[in-house]
């Protein structure tokens, strides 16, 4: 059972046949926000997985009881598959909510850190940092992610330009898809489709 009370940061993290990083991933992400002082739930989303991360996962769970009383493994239902970012939102508790991939855990985490006060502190509603992960405000920017398949690089691009096409403040960590060739070409061509840029 998760810990009961306000938290600052719910953790959305998707995976699929990661059982070579999730367990790490579960573990990095606890100890940085920990140290922090922070309080927090890791959703753990089962994105169609079909190799061992479960298994991982309640291993790393029992062999730290701190991670059993933090963690939460959620299953996306089969209609769903792909949406794992928004089902874990749709069940987190936390004021701000850290979307990440389980490989992108393996990297620097000390930009969260600038991310998530600007966000907690109401000046932005969304932060991408380099299109590894995005910090969230979760009752605002919640119903952005709708509809939205996929993950890396590719998903926090499509967040940030539908944050962007809803009025929401949004801050990319650099300039992302508007400077990506042909981004502006791409962009005009999702809005006269529907947003599936």
């Amino acid at each position: 059972m998760l810990q009961s009370g306000n938290l600052d940061v719910s953790v959305v993290l998707p995976f699929g046949d990661h059982e070579d990083v999730i367990g790490t991933a579960v573990q990095r992400v606890a100890a940085y926000l920990d140290e922090r002082g922070l309080a927090f739930e890791i959703l753990a989303v089962d994105d169609d997985s079909g190799d061992n991360s479960h298994a991982v996962l309640a291993l790393v769970r029992s062999g730290d009881p701190r991670l059993a009383h933090v963690t939460e493994i959620l299953t996306v239902p089969a209609r769903s598959r792909q949406h794992g970012y928004e089902y874990g939102l749709l069940r987190a508790r936390g004021a701000v909510v850290w979307l990440l991939d389980p490989h992108a855990a393996a990297g620097d985490l000390v930009p969260f850190d600038g991310a998530y006060q600007r966000v907690e502190a109401g000046e932005r509603d969304v932060v991408v940092h380099k299109r590894r992960f995005s910090i969230v405000h979760r009752t605002r920017s919640g119903p952005l992610l709708s509809g939205i398949k996929g993950h890396g690089g590719q998903f926090h691009s499509r967040l940030a330009q539908r944050a962007r096409l809803r009025g929401l403040t949004v801050e990319p960590a650099e300039a992302g898809w508007r400077n990506r060739p042909g981004g502006i070409r791409r962009l005009l061509s999702a809005l006269s489709h529907g947003l599936t840029y």
